[in-house]
């Protein structure tokens, strides 16, 4: 990972358990206060699953300028700390995603990051949509991208992690096996539904990708 690229922490905790709501804000306060910026965290009853075959979870999605202090902290705090209060047979899923520049991909400016899409106001609240899949026909998945990426830029909505490439993953507790990790930005959550259900999305992008991979897709309010 660049020293220019951010790395994002994402937790997954799949199974209902006691207590949701103080874990996933008790866990948003330690990640806060070790360093980095937290972006969404919701326990399953907050979280929106779009795809079908998504599975409700509670998540948390943070961010740390230097990669290494953010594995640091994973590993040597967050995680014993989950531990302590989950029962034994449930294992958070903890990836490290390497992120998208801070200035963005200004050689492909097709690909709505924060240097060609204006950041949102924090008010109304931004939403984030959470996207893990496999692929394999990437000719079809470039049709569905020209599709949607300008309908990203129409709404205002960007890339914060657009994770394709081998290594940009890593899995610190629970197994990695997928090949893509995306974070997208949006205004609001209305906004990022309106990507979703509308026409265009659902007549003409959907049927591009059916059979071209496997993918879910989750949906949640920033902090």
């Amino acid at each position: 990972m660049s020293k220019e690229n951010p790395g994002f922490l994402f937790v997954e905790i799949a199974q209902e358990h006691s207590n949701q709501v103080a874990i996933w804000s008790e866990l948003a306060r330690v990640a806060q206060a070790e360093g980095a910026g937290v972006l969404a965290a919701g326990q399953a009853g907050r979280v929106a699953c779009l795809e079908p075959g998504t599975v409700g979870a509670g998540m948390l999605i943070a961010r740390w300028r230097d990669a290494a202090a953010l594995t640091a902290v994973a590993e040597g705090v967050l995680l014993p700390w989950l531990k302590s209060l989950l029962p034994s047979t449930t294992v958070p899923l903890i990836l490290r995603v390497n992120g998208l520049p801070e200035q963005g991909l200004p050689e492909l400016m097709d690909i709505p990051t924060v240097a060609s899409v204006p950041v949102p106001p924090s008010v109304p609240r931004n939403a984030f949509l959470v996207v893990r899949g496999s692929a394999w026909d990437q000719a079809r998945l470039d049709q569905y991208r020209d599709v949607i990426l300008p309908m990203h830029k129409e709404r205002g909505g960007y890339y914060e992690a657009f994770a394709v490439q081998p290594g940009e993953v890593t899995a610190l507790s629970g197994v990695w096996t997928d090949q893509i990790f995306a974070i997208s930005r949006w205004p609001s959550r209305a906004v990022a539904e309106d990507f979703w259900y509308c026409d265009r999305y659902q007549t003409q992008a959907i049927p591009l990708r059916l059979g071209a991979g496997r993918f879910t897709v989750h949906m949640l309010d920033a902090s």
